[in-house]
Protein backbone atom coordinates (compact mmCIF):
# COMPACT_ATOMS: atom_id res chain seq x y z
CA UNK A 1 0.00 0.00 0.00
CA UNK A 2 1.32 3.42 -0.93
CA UNK A 3 2.18 5.86 1.84
CA UNK A 4 1.84 9.64 1.99
CA UNK A 5 4.89 11.83 1.43
CA UNK A 6 4.19 13.65 4.67
CA UNK A 7 6.03 14.67 7.80
CA UNK A 8 8.87 12.59 9.20
CA UNK A 9 8.85 12.02 13.00
CA UNK A 10 11.83 14.34 13.48
CA UNK A 11 10.12 17.18 11.58
CA UNK A 12 8.41 18.31 14.79
CA UNK A 13 11.61 20.29 15.42
CA UNK A 14 10.71 22.68 12.60
CA UNK A 15 7.60 23.80 14.51
CA UNK A 16 9.63 24.91 17.53
CA UNK A 17 9.89 28.71 17.15
CA UNK A 18 13.20 29.01 18.96
CA UNK A 19 14.81 26.24 16.90
CA UNK A 20 13.46 27.73 13.67
CA UNK A 21 14.89 31.14 14.62
CA UNK A 22 18.24 29.42 15.20
CA UNK A 23 17.98 27.68 11.82
CA UNK A 24 17.38 31.06 10.16
CA UNK A 25 20.56 32.41 11.73
CA UNK A 26 22.39 29.33 10.50
CA UNK A 27 21.12 29.96 6.96
CA UNK A 28 22.42 33.51 7.15
CA UNK A 29 25.85 32.31 8.28
CA UNK A 30 26.11 29.57 5.66
CA UNK A 31 25.13 31.94 2.87
CA UNK A 32 27.74 34.42 4.09
CA UNK A 33 30.42 31.74 3.93
CA UNK A 34 29.32 30.49 0.50
CA UNK A 35 29.43 34.02 -0.91
CA UNK A 36 33.05 34.19 0.19
CA UNK A 37 34.08 31.01 -1.55
CA UNK A 38 34.01 28.49 1.28
CA UNK A 39 33.44 24.88 0.19
CA UNK A 40 29.87 23.84 0.94
CA UNK A 41 30.66 20.61 2.80
CA UNK A 42 33.10 22.24 5.20
CA UNK A 43 30.87 25.30 5.66
CA UNK A 44 27.80 23.18 6.43
CA UNK A 45 29.74 21.20 9.02
CA UNK A 46 31.06 24.40 10.62
CA UNK A 47 27.66 26.10 10.78
CA UNK A 48 25.80 22.93 11.73
CA UNK A 49 28.15 22.31 14.63
CA UNK A 50 27.97 25.92 15.77
CA UNK A 51 24.18 25.82 16.01
CA UNK A 52 23.99 22.15 17.06
CA UNK A 53 21.67 21.27 14.20
CA UNK A 54 20.27 17.79 13.70
CA UNK A 55 20.88 15.88 10.47
CA UNK A 56 17.39 16.83 9.25
CA UNK A 57 17.97 20.51 10.05
CA UNK A 58 21.30 20.43 8.21
CA UNK A 59 19.52 19.04 5.18
CA UNK A 60 17.09 21.98 5.33
CA UNK A 61 20.05 24.33 5.81
CA UNK A 62 21.68 23.18 2.57
CA UNK A 63 18.46 23.68 0.61
CA UNK A 64 17.74 27.10 2.12
CA UNK A 65 21.13 28.84 1.86
CA UNK A 66 22.41 30.47 -1.30
CA UNK A 67 25.84 31.76 -2.17
CA UNK A 68 24.47 34.41 -4.54
CA UNK A 69 26.06 32.96 -7.68
CA UNK A 70 25.66 34.90 -10.92
CA UNK A 71 22.57 32.96 -11.90
CA UNK A 72 20.25 34.06 -14.68
CA UNK A 73 16.95 35.56 -13.60
CA UNK A 74 14.08 33.07 -13.90
CA UNK A 75 11.89 33.10 -16.98
CA UNK A 76 8.48 34.53 -16.09
CA UNK A 77 5.27 32.51 -16.45
CA UNK A 78 4.09 34.92 -19.15
CA UNK A 79 7.14 34.07 -21.25
CA UNK A 80 6.51 30.31 -21.37
CA UNK A 81 3.93 30.24 -24.15
CA UNK A 82 5.33 28.35 -27.13
CA UNK A 83 8.49 27.34 -25.26
CA UNK A 84 9.93 23.90 -24.53
CA UNK A 85 10.49 22.84 -20.93
CA UNK A 86 13.17 20.33 -19.94
CA UNK A 87 12.04 18.96 -16.60
CA UNK A 88 14.19 17.44 -13.88
CA UNK A 89 11.59 14.74 -13.30
CA UNK A 90 12.23 13.51 -9.77
CA UNK A 91 13.09 17.02 -8.61
CA UNK A 92 9.71 18.41 -9.66
CA UNK A 93 7.64 15.35 -8.80
CA UNK A 94 8.89 14.82 -5.25
CA UNK A 95 8.45 18.50 -4.37
CA UNK A 96 4.83 18.40 -5.55
CA UNK A 97 4.21 15.11 -3.74
CA UNK A 98 5.59 16.69 -0.56
CA UNK A 99 3.36 19.75 -0.92
CA UNK A 100 0.28 17.57 -1.43
CA UNK A 101 1.21 15.19 1.39
CA UNK A 102 1.82 17.89 3.98
CA UNK A 103 5.58 17.32 4.23
CA UNK A 104 8.16 19.99 4.94
CA UNK A 105 8.83 22.40 2.09
CA UNK A 106 11.66 24.90 1.90
CA UNK A 107 11.53 28.21 0.08
CA UNK A 108 15.20 29.02 -0.21
CA UNK A 109 16.96 32.36 -0.24
CA UNK A 110 16.93 32.16 -4.03
CA UNK A 111 13.12 31.89 -3.99
CA UNK A 112 13.00 28.27 -5.22
CA UNK A 113 10.73 25.72 -3.60
CA UNK A 114 12.39 22.49 -2.49
CA UNK A 115 11.53 19.38 -0.51
CA UNK A 116 13.77 17.69 2.04
CA UNK A 117 12.64 14.15 1.24
CA UNK A 118 16.29 13.15 0.74
CA UNK A 119 15.56 10.53 -1.93
CA UNK A 120 18.77 9.10 -3.35
CA UNK A 121 18.57 6.17 -5.72
CA UNK A 122 15.41 4.70 -4.22
CA UNK A 123 12.12 6.28 -5.32
CA UNK A 124 8.76 4.79 -4.29
CA UNK A 125 5.43 5.95 -5.69
CA UNK A 126 3.27 7.70 -3.10
CA UNK A 127 -0.43 8.33 -2.67
CA UNK A 128 0.15 11.83 -4.06
CA UNK A 129 2.09 10.77 -7.18
CA UNK A 130 -0.71 10.74 -9.76
CA UNK A 131 -2.24 13.97 -8.47
CA UNK A 132 1.17 15.66 -8.66
CA UNK A 133 1.59 14.63 -12.31
CA UNK A 134 -1.96 15.77 -13.12
CA UNK A 135 -1.25 19.18 -11.59
CA UNK A 136 1.89 19.47 -13.71
CA UNK A 137 -0.10 18.49 -16.82
CA UNK A 138 -2.73 21.15 -16.10
CA UNK A 139 -0.03 23.76 -15.49
CA UNK A 140 1.66 22.96 -18.79
CA UNK A 141 -1.66 23.45 -20.58
CA UNK A 142 -2.47 26.65 -18.67
CA UNK A 143 0.96 28.16 -19.39
CA UNK A 144 0.61 27.24 -23.09
CA UNK A 145 3.93 25.42 -23.14
CA UNK A 146 4.79 23.97 -26.56
CA UNK A 147 6.26 20.77 -25.10
CA UNK A 148 7.48 19.51 -21.74
CA UNK A 149 10.18 16.83 -21.69
CA UNK A 150 10.48 14.97 -18.39
CA UNK A 151 13.82 13.29 -17.67
CA UNK A 152 14.12 10.67 -14.94
CA UNK A 153 17.41 9.20 -13.71
CA UNK A 154 17.50 5.62 -14.99
CA UNK A 155 19.52 4.19 -12.05
CA UNK A 156 16.85 5.34 -9.59
CA UNK A 157 14.36 2.61 -8.70
CA UNK A 158 10.95 2.83 -10.40
CA UNK A 159 12.21 5.44 -12.91
CA UNK A 160 10.78 3.48 -15.86
CA UNK A 161 7.49 2.98 -14.10
CA UNK A 162 7.08 6.67 -13.30
CA UNK A 163 8.07 7.74 -16.83
CA UNK A 164 5.38 5.43 -18.18
CA UNK A 165 2.84 6.94 -15.77
CA UNK A 166 3.71 10.49 -16.90
CA UNK A 167 3.17 9.48 -20.52
CA UNK A 168 -0.16 7.83 -19.68
CA UNK A 169 -1.42 10.91 -17.83
CA UNK A 170 -0.22 13.17 -20.64
CA UNK A 171 -2.38 11.23 -23.09
CA UNK A 172 -5.33 11.14 -20.71
CA UNK A 173 -5.34 14.90 -20.16
CA UNK A 174 -4.14 16.02 -23.58
CA UNK A 175 -0.99 17.64 -22.20
CA UNK A 176 1.99 18.26 -24.46
CA UNK A 177 4.46 16.37 -22.35
CA UNK A 178 6.44 13.15 -22.55
CA UNK A 179 8.87 11.37 -20.29
CA UNK A 180 11.94 9.20 -20.67
CA UNK A 181 14.70 7.78 -18.50
CA UNK A 182 18.36 8.63 -18.94
CA UNK A 183 21.75 7.97 -17.38
CA UNK A 184 22.77 11.60 -17.91
CA UNK A 185 19.87 13.77 -16.82
CA UNK A 186 22.04 16.65 -15.61
CA UNK A 187 23.82 16.85 -18.97
CA UNK A 188 20.51 16.83 -20.86
CA UNK A 189 19.16 19.64 -18.70
CA UNK A 190 22.25 21.78 -19.14
CA UNK A 191 22.04 21.25 -22.93
CA UNK A 192 18.29 21.89 -23.07
CA UNK A 193 18.46 24.93 -25.32
CA UNK A 194 15.27 26.40 -23.87
CA UNK A 195 13.79 26.50 -20.34
CA UNK A 196 14.91 24.13 -17.59
CA UNK A 197 12.63 23.16 -14.69
CA UNK A 198 14.63 22.26 -11.60
CA UNK A 199 15.57 23.57 -8.16
CA UNK A 200 19.00 21.91 -8.31
CA UNK A 201 21.42 24.75 -7.59
CA UNK A 202 24.26 23.12 -9.53
CA UNK A 203 22.16 23.13 -12.71
CA UNK A 204 20.72 26.61 -12.08
CA UNK A 205 24.20 28.02 -11.54
CA UNK A 206 25.42 26.56 -14.85
CA UNK A 207 23.77 29.44 -16.74
CA UNK A 208 20.58 27.78 -18.01
CA UNK A 209 17.32 29.62 -18.54
CA UNK A 210 14.99 28.31 -15.84
CA UNK A 211 11.54 28.40 -14.31
CA UNK A 212 10.38 27.20 -10.89
CA UNK A 213 7.37 25.19 -12.05
CA UNK A 214 6.95 23.57 -8.63
CA UNK A 215 6.68 27.00 -7.03
CA UNK A 216 4.16 28.15 -9.64
CA UNK A 217 1.99 25.07 -9.14
CA UNK A 218 2.17 25.39 -5.35
CA UNK A 219 1.12 29.02 -5.60
CA UNK A 220 -1.62 28.61 -8.23
CA UNK A 221 -2.99 25.07 -8.09
CA UNK A 222 -2.59 23.73 -4.54
CA UNK A 223 -5.07 25.23 -2.09
CA UNK A 224 -4.35 23.09 0.97
CA UNK A 225 -2.27 24.37 3.92
CA UNK A 226 1.48 23.94 3.49
CA UNK A 227 4.20 23.16 5.99
CA UNK A 228 6.46 25.78 4.43
CA UNK A 229 9.72 27.07 5.90
CA UNK A 230 10.28 30.37 4.09
CA UNK A 231 13.85 31.67 3.99
CA UNK A 232 13.37 33.84 0.90
CA UNK A 233 13.53 37.05 2.98
CA UNK A 234 16.74 36.03 4.78
CA UNK A 235 19.77 37.95 3.51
Amino acid sequence: MRKHRGLAPEDRLFFDKSRFARLKRAVEDLSWLLRRGYAQKAAVELVGNRYQLTRRERHALIHAAWGGENRRRPVSADELAGRTLCIDGFNLLITLETALGGGILIRGQDGCYRDIANVHGNYTLRMETEEAIKLAAEAIKTLKVKEALWYFDRPVSNSGRIAKLVNEIAGRYGAAMRAKTSDRVDSLLKACGDVVVTADAVILDSGVAWFDLAGWIIGHEIDKPLNLLDFSSVQ
